[in-house]
Order: structure tokens, then sequence, then C-alpha cells
């Protein structure tokens, strides 16, 4: 009874593998239990290390490695637990003779399966131990595969996460350089107001750009989550301050501009496409992480958004433009997304924080 039942564990760990992989690596839209639970494990390790580090910088220099020990750290997690899910296979067996033959004797211990299922594994090939039945012989060619396959789809997914990320960092430096290093983006709309042309034709193409950035960054966030733990030693190169930076933008040219006097770049095709890009990116991304959804605003709240408003006219009407403070016949509605089945993994109230 007790080798079955070490059997069926050795199975069930080698199947929980193969199905980690082929979720974290190959399928979009599910997120692999054991790498889904070993980032967190390594991003809260880290963040509480951090927090004990004298010094602040040395306490970002230490998170600023949490995409590289996830990343290495999943495809050794992978291999070791299918090392240790074929070495139970063969536990039960590992000393009987006439299964395995070895120039000496071997003890039934878990130590000589392990080392078995590793050369194995890494294909070595040393030939001291040999199986010598037929079923396994097939488990030992079985596990040089899944070795062999594990490998190739750990490549897969380096190739898969840091092009990803250097695109991120381009579009984060590309865009910090237009707002001047701000979290703001007053620097970037006061130089497209300096000509009618930048500020009616290149402004509304330079937006669409960035909604169409967003959603691609969005995907490969979805595509592979380990990406929301990149924590790099300048703020201006995070997802986070393209979020913010997106938000000011939504916020000084649809919301805070007049709607009477600029309604062709309050009701921009482009300017809509952006804030639906950035709504279904502030949804996707409370998905992912599995962030509680905000409740309504309270006073407080809505006092602060008063007052971060009227900051973002202030900012407005130094640059000579006309503000929905000074002159709005009606105030612009919040963008929604149409259709009336939230998509999956989306909630009502992850669209009310999103905004």
């Amino acid at each position: 009874m007790l080798t079955v039942f070490v059997v069926l564990v050795g199975v069930a760990i080698v199947l929980l593998v193969q199905y980690d992989i082929v979720a974290t690596v190959l399928h979009p839209d599910i997120e692999g239990p054991l790498s889904s639970l070993f980032q967190q494990g390594v991003w809260n390790a880290l963040r509480t290390l951090a927090q004990r580090m004298p010094r602040r910088k040395i306490g970002w220099a230490v998170l600023n490695w949490s995409l590289a020990l996830m990343v290495a750290g999943l495809i050794s997690l992978w291999l070791a637990l299918l090392m240790l899910g074929f070495a139970l296979i063969y536990y039960p067996w590992i000393s009987n003779p006439a299964i395995f033959a070895s120039p000496t004797p071997l003890d039934r211990s878990l130590s000589e399966a392990i080392y078995y299922s590793g050369v194995t594994l890494a294909t070595l090939g040393y030939g001291d131990i040999q199986p010598l039945t037929l079923p396994f012989r097939v488990v030992a060619v079985l596990e040089a595969i899944t070795g062999a396959i594990t490998v190739a789809f750990g490549v897969a997914y380096v190739l898969s996460v840091y092009p990803a990320l250097a695109r991120q960092r381009a579009i984060a430096t590309a865009l910090d350089a237009e707002v001047a290093s701000q979290p703001n983006a007053v620097p970037m709309l006061r130089r497209y107001t300096r000509s009618p042309v930048a500020w009616q034709e290149d402004l509304p193409r330079h937006l669409r750009a960035l909604a169409l950035d967003l959603l691609e960054m969005t995907g490969s966030h979805e595509n592979h989550p380990v990406l929301y733990y990149a924590h790099p030693m300048r703020v201006q190169h995070s997802f986070l301050r393209i979020l913010v930076t997106t938000q000011s933008l939504i916020g000084l040219v649809r919301y805070g501009l007049s709607p009477d006097r600029h309604a062709d770049l309050v009701q921009h095709p482009d300017v809509l496409l952006l804030e639906h890009a950035l709504h279904y990116s502030l949804r996707r991304l409370t998905a992912s992480m599995h962030i509680a959804p905000l409740n309504e605003p309270d006073n407080a709240d809505n006092q602060h958004i008063a007052t971060v408003f009227a900051t973002l006219c202030d900012d407005l009407e130094q640059m000579g433009l006309v503000t929905a403070r000074a002159a709005a016949s009606q105030p612009v509605p919040v963008l929604v997304e149409a259709g009336g089945t939230p998509a999956h993994g989306s909630d009502p109230a992850l669209d009310r924080s999103s905004r």
C-alpha cells in the first residue's frame, strides 16, 4: 500500500509540473499554480528583506533582483520537482537487482533514487545504474525527454519575458523623456501647445501610439505575470510609472480641457482609445494580481479628487488653455466599456477602482 502511495505521489508531482509549464509558458489564459505561488513567495521574502535594510537604496537593489530570481528559480524548481517526482517512482524498486543493475549493491534509499533520477533527467548517462525491465526503461526514456523539453521551455520562457521587459523599458524611457521625468504629463502637453499642427494632429497620433503600446504591455503582463514583479532601480522604467503618466494625460486632455472650447480633442477617437486602454489595463492588473476591489469613494476621496482637479486646471490655464472649470456646459462623462457581460476575471467594482 505504501508503495502505491509513493508512486502516486511521484506521478502527481510530475503531472503538476507539466501542467504548470504548459500554463506558464504556452497558455495565455491559465495561471500556473506552482509559478504563481513561487513568485509570490519570492517577492514576499525579498520585500521583507528589503524592509530590513538600513538604507532604502539597498532595499531597492534587493527588490531589483526579484525578476531574475523568479525566472531562474522557477526553471530550477521545475527541474528539481521533476527529479523528485521520478525518484519517488523509482524508489520502491531501486534496490531490487532484478529491476536495476549496478556494479555495487544499491540501498533502498531516497538518495539513491534521486541520484539515478537526476542523472537520467540531465541525460548524463553514467551507466552505473541501469533499468533492466521494460516498464522502467520506458519511464527512464520519458524522464530524459521530459528533462530536455523542460529546459527548452525554460529557454522559451526567458526569451518571452526579457524582450517584453526590454520593450516596456524602451516605452517607459521615451515617455519619461516626453514628460521631462515628471510623474504628470504637463511638460508633454506644453510642448504640443506651441504649434496648432502639433496640438491638433501630432498629439492625438501620439496618444494613439501610447494606447497601442499600453495594450501590448498589458498583454505581455497577462501572458507572463512575472513581469509585474519587475522592480527597476529607476522608477521611470516601471510599468506603474507608465500607468501613472497615462492617467495624468487622460486627466488633462479628457477631463481638464473645456469640452466646449476643445471639443475636437476631448472627444477625439484616439483620446477615447487611450482611456479605454487604461481602463482595460487596470482591470487586468487587478485581476492578475488578485487585488481586492476598492470601496466607493468617501468624502475624503472626493475632496482629494477635487484638489487634484483644481491643480490640473491650474496647470492647463497656465498654458493658456480653457479648462472644464471655466467653460463646460455639461460634464464629460466617465468613459466605460460597452457591453453587458464583464470579461472573464473582471469585476464591476474594479471598473470603479480604475477610474
